[in-house]
């Protein structure tokens, strides 16, 4: 019997081996499986049975058991069932190749015995297969069965349920593959969460969407394999449905196969039962089971056949009115130049998606161009239409480039060449201000009607180019008339993203009055998703503005919602930039991991190209964020934040923004983390452009004083920290804005700290504390408390300082910061040391903590007129309160007070507010 086998090919001679092939998902199945096939030594069997979606791998994961076990030597039967169709139609049946393997499972010697596509198995020979199932309860045989559910039979469905349930059969569901093994069957993609969104984990389906041509022809084998038997008018119906793309009634699929009604039904019925075909809603309404199926037969058809379907299923949809977008998908593949109709129909159903799906206007717009020619009426329509499009969909370079070959192949005013704010914003997007910025100054300038839409835009541009080079009155000027334009003109989008640039550069020239940026907002936040999509810029400009006011909640909430608008909709250009913009936010706030998950969807972006602006920011909020999250027992972290710095610094490197500044800014500061001080004060001053940071604006000022300040006290150069801490507080006296006075009052906790005046240090710590929290900046918040904390244990003061590292343990709990929980660790431990070598009694512990702020101010030789006006309280409150320092501490005068306090015993108070 054995011998009969070969000869039939159902049996590999003993020791030969299949090329090995990487299964990627499925070891675990192959691995229990195998270890089955070992066991049929000991004359143990087992039947399993492999079912899942057409595509999941369940013939991947059959031949790889079949392929180990040939290796090993043991004895193999593979079958396959067969379709009816394939029978000939005369002469006797074939030989039955389960019952000849079901005769040589009864043998009692080794054997595996795959059967794939069971569902296809006669009905006549379904009874081997229970003599099979009995075979390997019962004796050394492995079963492996694979097939589709929804395609069994009645009676295949019964044996296996009973089989089932008498525990002869185990039956295995196999699971898509999940994110990270998809990720590796699909390879380097530039679209590669889309084609994982839309595969579901089916390998089959990857391999199809995937692109890889091995890969892709591998899979449409086995797909095209389904359609063996089908006769000529059900094929017909398939093809039909490749080439319609999306659901269809009977009526529709009977007009573009070219058959009559009924035909069609019944057609439609035996392609669903074949699973060809699903159900879907509303219904009645079916579709080809997956779009990778519809992909693969509309490859495969001939290009006549492909292009009277397409003319076919374009005209029947018109017959029934329906969108001009399901008409203009069919245009697009069967155009004809001598169908004027064809021209007007695709840019229609362009304009129509421009902002809802503008890689698909621009597929619509590549199949005009071909129609037309240079003297025709909607040839330049086209060509302008196509490079919005390409600026909307990400695609910047290409659009530039398109807008160049309009302006030098048209002549007359510029305004009759293109949409006047297209190549001054594209420019932008690729890094070129200068010339940005005189694109826009020509136009406007060059502009007929001043009080228009397009006047609007341009001014938009103006401002934002103005901004971009730190003339933030220009910037202003420019945004407010555009925000009255764009009123003017009922645009209520553009007129908020006027409007939140606006209150932006006021905010940079000294004005701190919110108004506008809170009108913006309340623009944004009626308007529906739809008139959004139109102009998302304006959502992102107002997340913008609204985190450098530190409003990081509403920041966040608006530039998430612009990257989900822009992330569904493929606006690529500002789904970036509302990433990074996002990423910031929860940087800022203390969400480190949710910022990691961010940065790693904008690290998609490096191969894409990009804004250069955006590139660099993101990095260099990864290497922040990488920084914080790492602790001393992850080195890969520091390492990736250094490489995040490095490349960020790239970036930047010769760029006059003022986006270059920072980035270089934040670089000096990275190495001032990583322990060199002297070199991140270099760094810093030459980024920043000398000893009063000229480059920087008056906002960003204090953040980087607090810098400076950090490095010079850790060299030594106690003038140079009072020096940038008179820097920061002369820059909140020009704009004491929220958010950046914890930065100046931190810095001159570092400059009391130098001069030795550690009283006042740590009262400038309580309100930077203060600052901190009430901006919601959690990293800064914990920094600072541990700073503090480090202050106070480098002199000796220890009291309530476990309080103080209780609320800094917490917060960088928060923030997810392995670094910041370090730190606490070792200042904690430094604590123990210390208490356990402190003298006991402590006199002044009693004390609350205004009375110790009292007691130490009493010790300096002030007077109770001196301190009440330093502490804001009326001289009878610190009459009372020395009074009971006195009672607490048991003296009779300051005298005896300044003695308690030089015997070491009076220590501050820590902060009590909370975060």
């Amino acid at each position: 019997m054995a011998d009969d086998l070969q000869n039939h090919g159902l049996l590999l001679p003993r020791g030969a081996v299949e090329p090995a092939r990487p299964l990627i998902g499925r070891s675990g199945e192959v691995r229990s499986l195998m270890e089955s096939v070992a066991g049929l030594a000991s004359g143990t069997g087992r039947a399993v049975a492999v079912v899942g979606e057409p595509g999941i791998g369940k013939s991947s994961v059959l031949s790889e058991v079949v392929a180990q076990a040939r290796a090993a030597g043991v004895a193999v039967c593979t079958l396959r069932g067969r379709s009816p169709s394939t029978s000939s139609p005369t002469g006797p049946p074939p030989a039955s190749d389960v019952r000849d393997a079901a005769l040589r499972a009864a043998e009692g010697t080794p054997l595996v015995v795959s059967v794939d596509d069971l569902h296809r198995v006669p009905t006549e020979e379904l009874h081997h297969v229970e003599q099979l199932l009995r075979a390997a309860s019962t004796g050394p045989v492995v079963c492996l069965l694979a097939y589709r559910q929804r395609q069994l039979s009645p009676t295949l469905a019964e044996i296996l349920a009973h089989a089932s349930s008498d525990g002869v059969l185990e039956v295995w569901n196999l699971p898509p593959l999940i994110s990270e093994q998809a990720r590796e069957l699909l390879g380097e993609h530039p679209h590669a969460d889309q084609v994982l969104g839309e595969a579901n984990g089916n390998p089959s389906y990857l391999k199809v969407l995937g692109g890889v041509p091995e890969a892709r022809a591998q899979a449409a084998t086995a797909v095209l394999g389904e359609l063996a038997g089908l006769d000529e008018d059900a094929l017909a119906v398939v093809e039909a449905a490749a080439v319609l793309g999306e659901p269809f009634d009977a009526e529709l699929m009977a007009a573009v196969a070219d058959l009559d009604g009924p035909s069609t039904v019944r057609i439609l019925d035996r392609l669903a039962r074949l699973d060809l075909f699903r159900s879907c809603e509303p219904g009645p309404r079916l579709a080809l089971r997956h779009r990778a199926l519809g992909e693969v037969v509309h490859e495969w058809l001939d290009p006549g056949r492909r292009t009277a379907l397409h003319r076919r299923a374009e005209a029947e949809l018109a017959r029934q009115a329906a969108p001009i977008v399901s008409r203009a998908r069919h245009v697009a593949r069967a155009a004809d130049p001598n169908r004027p109709e064809d021209v007007t129909t695709l840019i229609a159903a362009a304009r129509s998606v421009l902002y809802s799906s503008p890689s698909e206007a621009v597929g619509y717009l590549r199949a005009v161009l071909p129609l037309l020619r240079e003297d025709q009426e909607h040839w330049h329509e086209a060509h302008v239409l196509l490079a919005r499009a390409q600026l909307v969909a990400g695609d910047t370079s290409e659009s530039r480039a398109l807008l160049d070959s309009l302006r030098s192949a048209v002549s007359g005013p510029p305004a009759e060449v293109t949409e006047l704010a297209m190549p001054s914003r594209a420019e932008r997007r690729l890094g070129r201000l200068s010339e940005a910025g005189a694109l826009a100054r020509s136009a406007l300038a060059g502009l007929a009607d001043r009080d228009s839409a397009t006047a609007a835009a341009l001014h938009i541009e103006l401002a934002d180019h103005a901004y971009d080079v730190q003339d933030f009155e220009t910037s202003r000027h420019h945004a407010e008339t555009a925000a009255v334009l764009a009123r003017r003109h009922h645009d209520r989008v553009g007129e908020a993203q006027a409007l939140g640039q606006a209150a932006l550069a006021r905010l940079f020239t000294g004005d701190e009055n919110t108004s506008q940026a809170t009108a913006a907002a309340d623009l944004v936040d009626a308007a529906p998703d739809t008139v959004l999509l139109t102009n998302l810029d304006a959502l992102l400009q107002l997340g913008i503005t609204e985190g450098v006011l530190g409003r990081l909640a509403d920041a966040e909430r608006h530039v998430a919602r612009a990257a989900t608008l822009a992330r569904r909709t493929g606006q690529k250009h500002v789904e970036q930039n509302a990433l990074t913009s996002l990423a910031n936010a929860q940087a800022r706030s203390g969400n480190l991991p949710g910022a990691r998950a961010t940065l790693d969807e904008c690290a998609r972006w490096d191969d894409r190209g990009g804004e250069p602006a955006t590139r660099a920011i993101s990095a260099t909020l990864r290497a922040e964020v990488f920084w914080w999250l790492g602790g001393s027992d992850d080195p890969s972290a520091a390492t990736e934040a250094a490489a995040a710095a490095d490349l960020a610094l790239s970036i930047a490197s010769g760029s006059p923004a003022n986006w270059a500044f920072t980035v270089r800014c934040f670089h000096a500061e990275l190495v001032l983390h990583g322990g060199d001080p002297a070199r991140a004060r270099l760094l810093l001053l030459d980024a920043a452009g000398g000893d009063e940071l000229p480059r920087l604006t008056t906002w960003r000022k204090p953040r980087w004083c607090d810098t400076l300040a950090e490095a010079a006290h850790a060299t030594g150069d106690p003038a140079s920290v009072e020096h940038w801490a008179r820097l920061a507080e002369r820059c909140l006296e020009e704009l004491p804005s929220a958010g950046r006075r914890g930065f100046a009052l931190r810095a001159r906790m570092r400059a009391c700290a130098a001069r030795g005046d550690i009283g006042e240090a740590l009262r400038s710590a309580q309100a930077a504390i203060a600052d901190f929290s009430g901006s919601g900046e959690r990293i800064e918040l914990c920094r600072t408390l541990l700073a503090a904390v480090a202050l106070s244990l480098d002199t000796g003061r220890l009291t309530d300082l476990a309080a103080w590292l209780d609320r800094a343990a917490y917060l960088a709990g928060q923030c997810g910061s392995a670094r910041l929980a370090d730190e606490v660790t070792r200042h904690r431990g430094r604590l123990t040391r210390l208490a356990a070598t402190a003298p006991k009694g402590d006199a002044t512990a009693s004390l609350t903590a205004r009375e110790r702020e009292v007691a130490e101010l009493v010790s300096t030789g002030m007077t109770n007129n001196e301190i009440a006006k330093k502490l804001f309280l009326s001289v009878r409150t610190v009459e009372t309160h020395l009074g009971q320092i006195y009672r607490k501490l048991g003296v009779a005068n300051r005298a005896g007070l300044t003695r308690a306090l030089l015997a070491g015993a009076a220590h501050p108070a820590p902060p009590t507010d909370t975060a």
